[in-house]
């Protein structure tokens, strides 16, 4: 859907559907209720809602888990709203769930999938012959041929107790000639047909949701995340578009220590360009049927993502990819000889570090993981270590095999090939390194910074290659995350494209210090002064600004009166205030940040507004809702009429 041409400064809100409540809703947010989000966005001014994902992810309630780039979650359907429903005489049991899930509280993700799973498996059963006989579903079947191997995924994956397609005892690896077959099957005893109704009943509501936006005057941006869960239809299906070696992550840093895994599969660029990126088009196209704008999750992975051999579970051993990696005969030619680069690659332990950490276990350990070097002293990892993983995996107590972990992740060079090398994250800390001369080191580092600057070419050549065609492939209008350790080649391939970066003023400090002062944003971004993976404002402001920041933070609001310490509504106000006078092209509030200012929207703990907090697997993240139904939303006057207020001012600013 083309996003509308605004002559003005443009405010949002963001807010994950299934933090939505209504009088009609289940439990959770559902596609409908979006049209009566709109209403409460026109009444106060705010121009988009952005959404965050919301592809089918099974069991799992995090939105970035998706058992498919193209299929909707079934937990967003309105079951009043399907005509299968109400033939089948269900409506009474919708009443009751409506009943039983209408208090406020946290959302009960498990057990409203599971009712609504049951209803329409009801409705299914009941209505089969009918639903068969739909001659609109055997078109849109036609017209969506993505629904055929996600059919099949989902009936094996129930029939294999939900269980990973890597311990299915068949079909693990299955040819498109057996998933037709499985297809075929499956439609004619129902376990495939299910789905592909269900999903085409997903869809009218999502589109007919999204027109209403488009018809009241705002635009939904959807999010579209760039990795993909190995455990999907799409890796089951499509094992060559993804390089199951290799996972996805981050580098070590000050919130990480060890780095970030994923688990994510990384993508086989070489194919999907030789296919002229088919899946990724089409993928688009799927999201332009509802959505005005896309966020682009982890922009810069489609420069270079950090990928981590599989054998791994940290990221600590993974490199750039694609990058400008170092060549032997590059280490040869500044008299780093073959010897010296594996010194540099493989761990080298002293016997007598290897005695004093397992004592009179060391011949039971270095039968099992190492092997003495020659005639020496000395230890290497032996050739069936081959990762992390296996030394996690092997049973032993916790300080022995953080023992062996700390050693394997002692690496200044990473081996790419046989001939090709990459600088490990934190080569400065690997105990041979340290033993270099310091002629060697400068030598050494002199190599890594080539290779470093060698790699802006390599980044910006395959950023620029994937993001032109996103950008062109439909008339959304992109958004790019960038946040995180930008390349030097981003910011200027963003601009060129017209694609518009993210800034979070908690994080914007050029140099490292100040923060940038909001009317000094750069007019092709998007201002969010918070997003689902971080603290609400009011939490930021209580728990997160100290006494000596407090000012500096003040000053680049624009705010010039002292704000106490404890989030008040008055507060709250002070802030979207100043917050709405960014330059930026469109300031994006979450929600919470907006119901802030009223003591009847905000709830009493703001830890529990937050949405989720990465690298965390808890009963709390994603389940957060609104404490009152949207139709009590729209009767919040003062609220609505303040919001209203700040809001009109932005819009009188012209873009540029």
């Amino acid at each position: 859907m083309k996003f509308p041409q605004f002559e003005h400064k443009l405010t949002g809100v963001l807010v994950p559907v299934s933090a939505l409540r209504s009088g009609s809703g289940i439990g959770i947010g559902e596609f409908a209720d979006l049209p009566l989000l709109a209403q409460w966005c026109s009444r106060i001014g705010a121009q988009i809602i952005q959404i965050l994902p919301v592809n089918d992810t099974g069991t799992q309630s995090s939105p970035y888990s998706a058992l498919s780039a193209f299929a909707l979650h079934p937990i967003y359907v309105r079951l009043q709203d399907l005509p299968e429903v109400r033939s089948a005489g269900l409506l009474d049991q919708v009443q009751q769930l409506l009943q039983r899930f209408a208090p406020p509280g946290p959302l009960q993700y498990g057990q409203v999938l599971d009712e609504k799973q049951r209803i329409l498996q009801a409705a299914f059963q009941q209505r089969s012959r009918e639903i068969r006989a739909l001659p609109e579903l055997q078109q849109w079947i036609d017209n969506n041929p993505w629904i055929r191997p996600y059919a099949v995924f989902c009936s094996l994956k129930q029939q294999n107790h939900n269980r990973s397609w890597h311990h299915w005892e068949q079909l693990r690896d299955p040819t498109l000639q057996q998933i037709d077959q499985r297809w075929q099957q499956g439609f004619d005893d129902g376990t495939c047909l299910y789905h592909a109704w269900l999903q085409m009943r997903l869809e009218q509501q999502l589109r007919n949701a999204a027109l209403a936006l488009d018809s009241a005057g705002v635009a939904l941006k959807g999010d579209l995340p760039i990795l993909m869960n190995e455990d999907s239809a799409d890796a089951w299906a499509h094992r060559d578009i993804f390089n199951p070696d290799f996972r996805a992550g981050a580098p070590p840093d000050m919130f990480s220590e060890l780095g970030q895994n994923w688990d994510f599969p990384i993508y086989n660029w070489d194919h999907l360009a030789g296919s002229d990126y088919d899946w990724w088009k089409r993928r688009l196209l799927q999201a332009d049927k509802f959505y005005h704008a896309f966020r682009i999750d982890h922009v810069l992975g489609f420069f270079r993502i950090w990928a981590i051999p599989a054998v791994h579970f940290s990221g600590t051993l993974g490199y750039f990819c694609p990058s400008h990696y170092i060549t032997r005969s590059r280490l040869h030619s500044v008299e780093f000889n073959d010897g010296r680069i594996r010194w540099l690659c493989e761990p080298h332990i002293r016997g007598d570090a290897v005695r004093a950490a397992f004592a009179e276990r060391t011949d039971e350990i270095t039968g099992r993981f190492l092997q003495r070097v020659e005639d020496q002293d000395l230890f290497i990892f032996a050739d069936g270590v081959a990762g992390e993983k296996s030394i996690a995996g092997a049973g032993l107590a916790d300080a022995d095999a953080q023992t062996l972990l700390d050693w394997y992740r002692d690496r200044a060079l990473l081996r790419v090939d046989d001939d090709s090398f990459a600088p490990s994250w934190l080569f400065r800390d690997c105990s041979r390194y340290a033993e270099l001369s310091q002629q060697e080191q400068r030598r050494f580092e002199r190599l890594v910074q080539q290779s470093n600057d060698a790699a802006e070419i390599v980044w910006e050549k395959h950023g620029r290659a994937l993001l032109a065609f996103m950008n062109h492939t439909t008339p959304m209008l992109a958004c790019a995350e960038d946040l995180g350790v930008i390349p030097d080649c981003v910011p200027a391939t963003l601009q060129d494209l017209g694609i518009l970066g993210l800034r979070l003023p908690r994080w914007t400090r050029p140099d490292g210090v100040n923060y940038l002062p909001l009317d000094q944003f750069p007019e092709a971004t998007v201002c969010a002064p918070s997003v689902h993976d971080t603290t609400t404002l009011r939490q930021w402001w209580e728990t997160e600004v100290n006494d000596q920041e407090r000012a500096a933070v003040l000053a680049a609001h624009r705010i010039s009166q002292p704000l106490e310490p404890h989030y008040t509504p008055q507060t709250a106000w002070r802030f979207i205030e100043a917050l709405l006078q960014t330059s930026s092209r469109i300031c994006m509030f979450q929600i919470q940040d907006l119901f802030a200012v009223d003591p009847q929207l905000r709830l009493t703990v703001a830890q529990e507004e937050r949405v989720n907090v990465p690298g965390t697997f808890n009963d709390v993240n994603w389940t957060y809702r609104m404490p009152a139904p949207l139709e009590q939303l729209l009767e919040r006057g003062q609220t609505n009429s303040g919001l209203q207020t700040l809001i009109a001012a932005r819009t009188t600013r012209s873009q540029p």
